[in-house]
């Protein structure tokens, strides 16, 4: 009986270590260059909320179609922190973001600043890129 009990007891044990022990990083997110910052015109081709090492956990996302046919994907913010500036895009839709294309996860990538719409303004980073949603 001692020895279930034991087997039990090193049993539980294993499992407690296996789900503390340090899970696989994630790419961390390169430093926003405001030097290198840029304005790109497209349309909305899709929106996504995922995982982000950008915002630090659930993120909102823009794929925007370029005019040269190519995709992008465009890192705005926490989704909470986009739901609060009410952004309401549709696919299709003329947008001008203002941000920092670089690489990241292996593709290419613009991190916004800014997103404009019509005639609404979308800030998401101070001018020197300190994300809106650390605030």
């Amino acid at each position: 009986m001692r020895l279930l009990v034991a087997v039990f007891v090193l049993a539980m044990f294993a499992t407690a270590v296996a789900q503390t022990a340090p899970k696989p990083s994630t790419p961390k997110a390169p430093k926003y260059n405001p030097a290198a910052e840029a304005v790109y015109k497209g349309t909305v081709d899709d929106m996504r909320d995922r995982e982000c090492p950008v915002s630090g956990g659930m993120g909102a996302h823009i794929i925007m179609k370029l005019a040269s046919g190519e995709t992008i994907e465009v890192h705005l913010a926490t989704t909470q922190f986009t739901k609060l500036v009410e952004m309401n895009l549709r696919k299709g839709e003329a947008i001008e973001v203002t941000g920092w294309k670089t690489e990241f996860e292996g593709v290419q990538t613009i991190f916004a600043r800014e997103v404009k719409h019509g005639g609404e303004t979308y800030t998401f980073r101070a001018k020197d890129g300190t994300p809106a949603w650390m605030y």
